[in-house]
């Protein structure tokens, strides 16, 4: 139904932290800096995942409204904006159009509840030959300097509803984590890279 796209850790200078993540654990880009009239992005490859390093002047749709670190977890949605929409109410999920351009729409889910912010995007364009560019870079870095595998799941250091941690699969923990595979079965917990995430590979 949904699958996790990518993670938003907002920041003041999206190209330097996203460098430096780059640099520190040997991972490509997924996405040049990408300058916009809302917000200016750049994002970095996790293989399963993306995480998008974002300075926000207009946070979907609502001005003024910034925060720092981890705060947004992105989901895929293959079906339409209406099916997506109807999944949403027939969960009982409050929603709404957060941000609407011509690669992608935006649909933030139980905003004044939860945080980080959940949201899922519509893309408006094939993504299976970027995804598949991403892969293959992912691929030759080998998991990168901390021997990263797949994406496993995530952990949010807040209360959520039962249909939204049913729909969305996220777990609630006592900090913000993010669990990857590793390539070579050796524990790592990186804590102090990433804004109010952790990184745990294992």
């Amino acid at each position: 139904m949904f699958r996790i796209d990518h993670l938003m850790v907002e920041v003041d200078d999206p190209f330097e932290v996203a460098n430096d993540v780059s640099e520190k654990l040997g991972l490509p880009f997924a996405w040049p800096l990408t300058e916009k009239e809302e917000y200016t992005s750049v994002g970095v490859n996790f293989g399963s995942i993306n995480i998008e390093f974002i300075n926000f002047r207009v946070r979907f749709g609502i001005d003024d409204t910034t925060f720092k670190g981890f705060s947004g977890i992105a989901f895929k949605t293959t079906k339409s904006l209406d099916e997506s929409i109807d999944i949403l109410t027939s969960g009982k999920l409050c929603y709404r159009i957060g941000e609407q351009c011509g690669a992608h729409t935006t649909i933030t889910v139980e905003e004044k509840q939860v945080f980080p912010t959940v949201f899922i995007v519509k893309y408006h364009f094939d993504t299976c030959g970027w995804e598949q560019r991403l892969s293959e870079e992912f691929a030759k870095c080998l998991g990168g300097k901390f021997n990263i595998g797949k994406f496993k799941s995530i952990s949010i250091a807040n209360s959520i509803g039962a249909n939204l941690k049913d729909m969305f699969g996220i777990a609630v923990g006592n900090k913000n984590q993010i669990f990857f595979e590793s390539t070579t079965s050796e524990r790592t917990i990186i804590s102090d890279l990433i804004p109010n995430l952790e990184i745990v590979i294992a």
